[in-house]
């Protein structure tokens, strides 16, 4: 069987003294996008910023992916917020260059932002600034900005929560369509059932500390069965809302 590119094996993370995970492995080998879905405080942003490399486990091993020509080194990724996170004194089109206008220079990443802002419609609004922008708009820019850094995995923490369930929706069918085109992988982690359903292809429950997986299942739905209130829908989401509940 093929060793899956993105893992963690065996990791142990305290916080505050107190064990988050213990001995917490996961592989992300099947699954696109594969949701991480748990209640408040169970560890799903820590996950997130321990696959990231932003923080450190105590022991245990992770892997993400590969850079190409097996030169050892492993792909970076990109985050998708809460909140957009956009830097309020460069317009639109500079809060997309920023991270990439190092490693490739400018005339690449200006390019490469251009090609995104596209991508999420935003194309006319290039020269805007985030003040002058919705919050939908806003959050469009954080995920031209994810997309336009050259990685395999992009990171989601919840980042339609604000949104209201139009927007929501809109925004879940453009990454959708954008992990499609780009050939991106994802991993999303969420508390809310019906948008875990949404996106995701395989969808693992996530307990209380120290966390542990106590459902992880393969999803293979219709984007009309996906769809809020649909019978197929509805069915899913009792099954993990069993799972969140314990005993």
């Amino acid at each position: 069987m093929k060793a899956p590119v993105f893992f963690l094996k065996n990791i142990t993370f305290t916080f505050t003294g107190n064990p988050l995970f213990e001995n917490f492995s996961l592989d992300l080998d099947e699954g696109n996008p594969v949701v991480i879905l748990g209640p408040s405080g169970c560890g799903k942003t820590t996950l997130l910023r321990l696959i990231a490399g932003l923080i450190k486990p105590r022991s245990g091993e992770i892997r993400r992916g590969e850079k190409p020509g097996g030169n050892g080194g492993e792909e970076a990724v990109s985050f998708i917020f809460q909140e957009p996170r956009l830097l309020p004194w460069y317009r639109v089109l500079e809060n997309v260059m920023i991270p990439i206008e190092g490693p490739l220079g400018k005339k690449e990443a200006e390019a490469r932002s251009r090609y995104f802002l596209e991508m999420v419609s935003l194309g006319d609004k290039s020269g805007a600034y985030p003040d002058e922008l919705s919050g939908g708009e806003r959050q469009r820019v954080s995920m031209a900005r994810a997309f336009a850094y050259p990685g395999t995995l992009i990171l989601l923490d919840e980042p339609f929560q604000s949104l209201d369930i139009p927007r929501r929706l809109e925004l879940m069918d453009l990454l959708l369509d954008l992990l499609q085109k780009e050939k991106r992988r994802a991993l999303a982690v969420t508390h809310d059932p019906r948008e875990a359903i949404y996106l995701g292809e395989r969808i693992l429950v996530l307990t209380q500390p120290p966390g542990g997986v106590v459902l992880d299942k393969k999803i293979s739905l219709s984007p009309k069965e996906r769809a809020y209130g649909s019978p197929a829908h509805g069915k899913l989401e009792r099954t993990l809302l069993k799972a969140l509940t314990p005993g």
